[in-house]
């Protein structure tokens, strides 16, 4: 009984990230074409920008209930410097659902979006 347990929670847990990897390469199709979104008078709205390309995956809050992507968490598979932050947005993670955004956003707002996703891990300053 056990392994049938662990057997559908694999299978679930496979079937949500499957779901999830497929949203992201769906928007990633629909906004590869996309020119990189131009600030308005040099400011840079992160949270907006979380919020129209992050929040399908990460949540909200940051706090994702899927494996390996909550910001809140205090584990950072990829590190966790604004460096760090910024090349995994800017190049994603191969055969993961974290596409890159080097085509989608400007370096300005990568490094915008790399310093607001930190802020939800309350351990980091």
């Amino acid at each position: 009984m056990r392994a049938v347990r662990a057997i559908a929670l694999g299978i679930g847990t496979a079937s949500v990230a499957l779901v999830m990897s497929l949203t992201a390469a769906a928007a990633s199709t629909a906004t590869a074409q996309d020119p990189p979104a131009k600030p308005a008078a040099g400011k840079i709205d992160a949270a907006e920008i979380y919020k129209t390309r992050c929040v399908v995956c990460h949540a909200a809050d940051g706090n994702s209930p899927m494996p390996n992507m909550s910001f809140a968490d205090g584990v950072w598979r990829h590190g966790s410097s604004i460096k760090e932050v910024t090349n995994t947005i800017t190049n994603g993670v191969p055969a993961t659902a974290m596409m890159p955004f080097k085509t989608q956003l400007s370096p300005a707002e990568i490094a915008a979006m790399a310093r607001f996703v930190r802020k939800f891990d309350k351990k980091l300053k």
